[in-house]
């Protein structure tokens, strides 16, 4: 392979891997999106039916009452 097929090869293999970043990228946001939808939805299933809340203080404070 002399070097002017090599360079086009590389060239190539470059177009590939621009494309792959873009593709992972996109759906990166897409994940991104989908976990804030999430976090919302448990928000609003917070919001209706509230936990039962932990008690606050470390360990050490709770063994000492």
């Amino acid at each position: 392979m002399d070097t002017t097929e090599l360079r086009k090869n590389f060239d190539e293999q470059i177009s590939k891997t621009d494309k792959q970043i873009r593709d992972l990228e996109a759906n990166l946001v897409k994940a991104k999106e989908y976990k804030l939808k999430l976090l919302g939805g448990i928000e609003t299933l917070d919001l209706l039916n509230p936990p039962e809340e932990e008690p606050t203080g470390s360990l050490a404070e709770q063994e000492s009452e």
